[in-house]
């Protein structure tokens, strides 16, 4: 073979070989394609044909007690900006599409701006302005017609009636955590469960025939029914706007009850917030549950129910009221020097310091009285089904200092929460019965409609007091609505009982801030069948004088109560007026002159007369009505000692226009008096002195009308320096 054929030879062998290698790379090829690597490219090809989608759950609506929706989810719709010049449509000028868009989105136009011209972002969304919008929004954006501006649909909570007991309802934030109230409380409820479906496409991305392959229905979530009625908030929330536009106080708290069941039927506080916008949130404390202050007055009608209870209360019995000495300090009335004796009747009315010291302290032993403070529910939790409740603070009564458990007997040295004195006035109007207070009526099953879980009215105590005590009490409360301190809650057609309350404010550094208080009033109607209970606190607001703080509480209370007992149908009850004989025996005014004064006043006492002296000698030389006139029980007498050079001025208020001119003609003073009907207000207090020639201005006015300035202004002296003057360091 010639060399020209050998090298023929070798490179047809070489040729083979490289032919032959590249054949077994290919079997092996195969080979590892279908058998070794076989199950990641059957992966791959179901990745490019299998498709996995998630369905979404709902998240459970919140309810009235009536179906009226408070929160529910709805559709919100997040701006984008598409920048891509890759993309079909895109914006094309950004400063032009920001000055548009700054206004809806409520974005400075630099910020706007800033995010549309970054580079290489195919789109952006328009945060925060821009994200989740509502429909209306959104549909403004779309009105502009602006390239490149396109719009994500994604659930979005919404609460249609705004700030509407947004406390108590809670929110969630744009990334759908609850963050407070019962959206994050009972959010193992109301959060569902999302569920997924499984299916194939071909290459164009048609769903194949018979391509469902797996499929999970979503768990939605449970939707929750309040005890709350949506008319009566509504009237709680309108009264408190009104009131805090006009008085602008540091917080308010209302809550209506019904008493016999333990329901909230409305509950507020302010400052509020709207959980739509919940950025602006200044206060995330629901103060009806949270917060706790001294009570004040209000606290009396525990400390009355336990002494009715214990027998150890009569209300035709007299004591001398203005202030008492206790172990380590001294009790005064908020009206210094008081009102004399007075029956224990007229104390409740007028809110006599010294009658409940009388009552709680010196007459009842330390534990009975702590006994009814623990069975009213005081220092502990009521149980409400809202998070964060406050048990309050009772100090406890081993080796509690005597001045301390004097004042506790008036609401002074515990602190309570607004839900502890609801329920503990439900147990006054209900009949006795402690019930814990509840605001979620039902927990329902969308799916199924069937209760998960279902509240029931729950007695703590079957019987705190009994059933006699109850109406007691409520007779005796209607009396301070009708004759006491709380005439600005009168309201026409309706019988009211109810308690006021002034309560000084804590200081952080000890003692007590002045010239600012808790400002309440707690009360039910009807008395004889009570349809709600009504507690009302209002905390400093801007009045002239901090003594007429009761005027908003009162506008509140009248209003809300007005409105929800129309609402709930209950008559206002107007006595038909009978004309008719009415037989009144008199008897002849005994001759009191040349008897001592003191003799003379206490024999006119015993009969049943208001006694009034006049002049500085020791024995009567004058009397009016003269001896031996015909006079009826409860009429005021006047009796005159020597010469009138001075005199010690009465406590007018009630008086008739033509009592005022008998004491002013015989003191020899000038009398001016205002108005009509009896005496409301007087110039000079009871207690201080005249000159003969002195003048005193009087005004009158009729036993009940609409609050005014001056009505309320009397409410306010006649709480205001309870607290006040009940501890040695208020004395001066």
């Amino acid at each position: 073979m010639s060399v020209q054929g050998k090298k023929i030879n070798r490179r047809s062998q070489f040729a083979g070989a490289i032919f032959l290698l590249l054949f077994f790379g290919i079997v092996y090829r195969f080979y590892v394609i279908q058998v070794v690597d076989a199950s990641i490219y059957e992966e791959a090809t179901g990745k490019l044909y299998n498709r996995e989608a998630t369905l979404s759950a709902k998240r459970g609506t919140i309810f009235d007690r009536n179906g009226e929706t408070l929160a529910k989810e709805a559709s919100s719709y997040t701006a984008v900006a598409i920048l891509s010049k890759k993309a079909p449509v895109r914006v094309g000028d950004p400063l032009e599409t920001a000055k548009k868009l700054s206004p809806l989105l409520d974005m400075p136009v630099e910020d706007l701006h800033k995010l549309m011209t970054q580079e290489g972002r195919y789109q952006v969304e328009l945060r925060p302005g821009g994200w989740k919008l509502d429909r209306e929004t959104m549909q403004e954006i779309v009105k502009l017609e602006l390239p490149g501006i396109m719009f994500i649909e994604e659930p979005k909570r919404y609460y249609p009636n705004n700030d509407f007991a947004s406390h108590v309802i809670g929110f969630l934030n744009h990334d759908g955590k609850p963050v407070m109230g019962l959206e994050a409380s009972l959010n193992s409820h109301l959060y569902g469960e999302d569920g997924y479906i499984e299916y194939s496409k071909d290459n164009k991305g048609n769903v194949l025939p018979e391509g469902m392959k797996d499929k999970q229905n979503p768990v939605h979530g449970k939707n929750i029914y309040l005890t709350i009625d949506e008319r009566i908030q509504l009237y709680i929330e309108n009264a408190l706007t009104e009131a805090n536009e006009q008085y602008a106080p540091e917080s308010m708290t209302v809550i209506a009850a019904n008493p016999h069941t333990g329901e909230i039927l409305g509950m507020s506080s302010r400052p509020s917030f709207d959980p739509n916008h919940y950025q602006s949130i200044e206060n995330y404390v629901n103060h009806a549950v949270s917060s706790t202050f001294e009570p004040g007055s209000t606290f009396k009608i525990i400390t009355l129910a336990a002494a009715i209870e214990e027998g150890i209360y009569n209300g035709n019995e007299k004591y001398m009221s203005g202030s008492k000495k206790v172990r380590g300090g001294l009790v005064r009335d908020h009206r210094r020097g008081g009102w004399g004796q007075i029956t224990f009747l007229e104390g409740v009315q007028k809110s006599s310091n010294v009658a409940f010291t009388i009552l709680g302290y010196d007459r009842m032993p330390k534990d009975v009285f702590y006994h009814y403070i623990s069975r009213f529910g005081f220092g502990e939790l009521t149980g409400i089904d809202l998070p964060h409740e406050s048990k309050g603070r009772v100090k406890s009564s081993h080796n509690i200092p005597e001045l301390d458990l004097a004042n506790m007997t008036f609401g002074q040295g515990l602190a309570v929460t607004a839900i502890q004195q609801v329920a503990a006035v439900n147990a006054i109007a209900n009949g006795g019965k402690l019930l814990k207070p509840y605001i979620i009526d039902r927990i329902e099953d969308p799916s199924t409609g069937e209760a998960v879980v279902n509240n029931k009215p729950e007695v703590i105590y079957d019987q705190v007091v009994s059933q006699k005590t109850s109406k007691d009490v409520a007779d005796i409360l209607e009396t301070v609505v009708t004759s006491g301190t709380g005439q600005n809650f009168y309201i026409e057609g309706y019988q009211v009982a109810g308690k006021t309350g002034t309560a000084q404010k804590p200081a952080k550094n000890g003692g007590y801030v002045q010239g600012k208080y808790i400002h309440s009033f707690i009360g039910f109607a009807p008395k004889d069948n009570p349809q709600i209970v009504l507690y009302v606190a209002v905390d400093s607001p801007k009045v002239p004088d901090y003594r007429l703080g009761g005027s908003v509480v009162a506008e509140i209370f009248k209003s809300v109560m007005q409105n929800s007992l129309q609402y709930l149908s209950v008559q206002p009850k107007v006595e038909e007026v009978q004309i008719q004989e009415i037989k009144v025996e008199a008897s002849s005014l005994p001759d009191y002159r040349q008897m001592s004064v003191m003799a003379a006043r206490q024999a006119a006492e015993m009969k049943g007369f208001e006694v009034v002296v006049l002049g500085d000698g020791a024995t009567v030389t004058t009397q009016y009505p003269e001896a031996d006139a015909k006079v009826y029980k409860n009429e005021r007498i006047f009796l005159i000692a020597g010469h009138i050079s001075e005199s010690i001025v009465p406590d007018m208020t009630g008086w008739t226009l033509r009592e005022l001119m008998d004491w002013a003609n015989m003191a020899n003073v000038q009398l001016e008096a205002v108005g009509r009907g009896y005496t409301h207000s007087q110039s000079i207090e009871a207690g201080e002195k005249v000159k003969a020639g002195g003048r005193i201005r009087v005004e009158l006015k009729p036993k009940f009308e609409k609050v005014t300035e001056d009505l309320i202004k009397e409410e306010g002296e006649s709480e205001t320096s309870e607290e006040v003057s009940s501890s040695p360091d208020s004395e001066e």
